[in-house]
């Protein structure tokens, strides 16, 4: 029962995490016909990010802090990036976005090997993460926990937000029609930034 219960929160845990990954990639997708690549590559971003925070604010925990929003805000950034210099010539171009992407993922994944080294970096955990909490009889790691309730935070907020923001209008509506959606006023170009720095920022 211990091992089972483990294994099932390892699980979950890790799901969160590729869950916060798909809805990125499914917004991307959805709206603008792109098959991102280098997706993966801004979840390297996202950490990276904490490792520098890390590196200037000695404290563990206030670093940990800092490092959520600002990891979201650095992975947006570069998916805006992304989609200003090279996306939005592609779009609803499947192949063309896939292997533009691949080439960019290559690309970030060697930037980061120049600039912090082959060897993996480590970001340290909290002191209040790096216990444990006993769950029916079981001991089940914090950081685990962590993870799986930050996840499911970060997908009840995008709900939230697509759902009663003008801006998640907005992108729902270019979603089921974008020639619609220009006729209304909406402008498409704006909205096609924000999904992407909303998806990337998941990743982050």
């Amino acid at each position: 029962m211990d091992i089972l219960l483990n294994q099932l929160v390892a699980g979950l845990s890790v799901g969160s995490v590729l869950l916060l990954v798909a809805v990125g990639l499914s917004l991307t997708f959805g709206q603008m016909g792109v098959i991102n690549m280098a997706h993966g590559e801004f979840i390297m971003v996202g950490a990276y990010t904490a490792y520098v925070v890390q590196m200037v604010v000695s404290s563990a925990g206030i670093s940990l802090l800092i490092s959520i929003p600002l990891a979201f805000i650095t992975g947006g950034l570069f998916g805006v990036l992304l989609e200003q210099v090279l996306l939005r010539y592609l779009y609803h171009r499947p192949l063309d976005t896939l292997l533009a992407t691949f080439g960019v993922g290559l690309i970030l994944q060697q930037l980061a090997r120049d600039i912090f080294g082959a060897p993996a970096v480590d970001v340290r955990a909290p002191e209040i993460l790096r216990g444990n909490v006993e769950l029916l009889g079981t001991l089940i790691p914090t950081s685990r926990l962590f993870i799986l309730f930050l996840s499911l935070a970060a997908v009840a907020g995008l709900a939230v937000f697509l759902n009663r923001s003008v801006w998640g209008r907005r992108i729902r509506a270019v979603v089921l029609n974008r020639d619609l959606a220009e006729t209304n006023g909406i402008d498409t170009r704006a909205t096609d930034r924000m999904t992407f720095f909303i998806g990337s920022g998941l990743a982050g």
